[in-house]
């Protein structure tokens, strides 16, 4: 392979110089001609902040309280979809026909822009050949305006920020700038529009008007049956009663257990007492028999009359024999029981069985009071596991009050926050307070983004230089003389010594 060197081009643009001359010349003429004539272009610039402040504008005072749970200020991030959202809406046809309702297109008549829309009327040819092909219907002229504008505005989103550029390009700067400041007009009060509808605020406000009147109702039934079962505080109240039940059990045991011991010690002391005596023997003496002592008066005072009688009557009389027959009687009385002697014997209480006996009545005394306690204390539990049940059964439906009021509660704070918030809403809305701002009004262009003079030159000289260049090569390779010797080696494969030049 035959290596070119940088001599070997130079050599080429040397020989062809006339050829590169003319062609970049005229190259160069075309680009200094299009600069010329081109019409100046101005770019308008604004910049719209898309950001969430309005919603620290839109908390109801008193409804929120600031936690982690329930943070008093909710301001959710722009989101990049959000960001999109408002470039498409930026440059949206709609807009951009809400922005020229009114007018008129600016007459210009320079020959530059009588030159390029003549062009641009030569463009088009296609496309109406095809319209009228297919039947499609021909644009009225303020929608062909709307669509070439909408054509020269662009919108993009600054890099990592909540940032919109919007630029707008036109041959007339003033132009320029009044279509920027009115397509953005137009977008705030679009955006203050569809960011609110104005029947929220009268919806909201039936609802919570609606919400609490069914709260008032549920805290009227909570209230009611309060006062009905006599609950003020479900919580402490039933842990009284758990801690009541719990003294209450501990006190039956132990009560049980005194009776039971008691119920024991009487038992030992019953046996106890049935095995001591009650008495224990004392003193022992004997007497004479009462009535034989007084027996014995009676048998002498019969014999007395006995003998009395004699003197009046005879022993066969009757009156006789009847004092004999009991005097008989009595002396026979006397001779049996003559002999007998009364013993009279005394006994003393035994001081043990006493004690036990006391003891006894006291264990009987202690049992009975014991049981009667336990008894007491195992109604008592009773009735405060009853009422434990109530209150738990109560606790219940108390729960279920109290869930829906709080659930009513909430959505009634909730729909009140709403109507709260779309009452504000509409109040900033009037005053153009948005989630999107104009962070930079649309500017006017001092000068014009394009044509950039220098650098069309720059490129424009690059560009024929290089055409020229290329027309040298071209020359060159249509030539079929010799001139080099990377020529010499292409035709016959020799290598070249040396090259001789002709002196100057």
């Amino acid at each position: 392979m035959v290596r070119r060197d940088m001599n070997y081009w130079l050599d080429i643009a040397y020989r062809r110089r006339t050829t590169l001359i003319e062609v970049a010349s005229v190259v160069m003429g075309v680009v200094v001609l299009i600069t010329l004539a081109w019409p100046p272009v101005y770019k308008s610039h604004a910049k719209i902040l898309v950001q969430d402040n309005r919603a620290q504008l839109l908390v109801s005072p008193g409804l929120q309280t600031a936690s982690p749970e329930n943070p008093a200020i909710v301001a959710n991030p722009v989101s990049e979809q959000d960001l999109n959202s408002e470039v498409q809406l930026l440059t949206s046809l709609y807009l951009v026909k809400r922005a020229i309702a009114g007018l008129k297109e600016p007459p210009n008549d320079s020959a530059a822009h009588a030159v390029t829309s003549i062009l641009g009327d030569a463009l088009d040819v296609p496309a109406l050949g095809y319209r009228s092909l297919h039947g499609v219907p021909a644009l009225d002229p303020n929608d062909q305006w709307a669509l070439k504008l909408a054509r020269r505005l662009q919108a993009y989103v600054v890099n990592r920020s909540n940032v919109i550029d919007v630029e707008f390009e036109s041959h007339d700067s003033q132009w320029s700038r009044a279509f920027l400041r009115r397509l953005i007009d137009q977008y705030l009060a679009y955006h203050a529009r569809i960011s609110h509808d104005p029947q929220a605020a009268a919806f909201f406000s039936k609802q919570t008007r609606l919400l609490n009147a069914q709260l008032n109702q549920s805290e009227n039934k909570l209230r009611a049956f309060e006062l009905q079962t006599g609950i003020t505080n479900l919580g402490d109240q039933k842990q009284a009663l758990v801690n009541r039940l719990s003294d209450l059990q501990l006190q039956y045991s132990k009560s049980a257990a005194d009776l039971a011991s008691a119920n024991r010690q009487a038992a030992q002391l019953r046996i106890e007492l049935a095995n001591t005596p009650a008495r224990i023997p004392g003193k022992v003496r004997s007497v004479q028999n009462l009535a034989l002592q007084q027996l014995k008066p009676q048998v002498m005072e019969l014999k007395a009359k006995r003998a009395e009688l004699l003197t009046r009557y005879q022993p066969t009389s009757r009156r006789i024999q009847e004092i004999d027959a009991k005097l008989a009687a009595a002396e026979a009385v006397l001779d049996r029981e003559d002999h007998l002697v009364v013993q009279e014997k005394s006994t003393d209480l035994n001081p043990v069985w006493v004690s036990v006996d006391t003891n006894f009545k006291q264990a009987e005394t202690s049992a009975a009071s014991l049981k009667a306690r336990t008894d007491a204390l195992g109604q008592q539990i009773s009735a405060t596991r009853k009422q434990l049940a109530d209150l738990i059964n109560s606790g219940l439906e108390i729960e279920r009050l109290e869930r829906d009021v709080t659930a009513k509660k909430e959505a009634y704070l909730s729909y009140l926050r709403k109507a709260e918030e779309a009452r504000a809403a509409e109040g900033l809305n009037s005053e153009q307070i948005l989630d999107v701002s104009v962070a930079q009004a649309p500017n006017l262009p001092l000068q014009p983004a394009f044509p950039i003079v220098w650098l069309n030159l720059l490129v424009g000289t690059i560009l024929a230089l290089a055409a020229g260049f290329a027309a040298a090569c071209l020359r060159e390779r249509a030539d079929p003389r010799l001139y080099s010797a990377v020529s010499i080696a292409q035709a016959s494969g020799l290598s070249t010594v040396a090259v001789l030049r002709e002196a100057q």
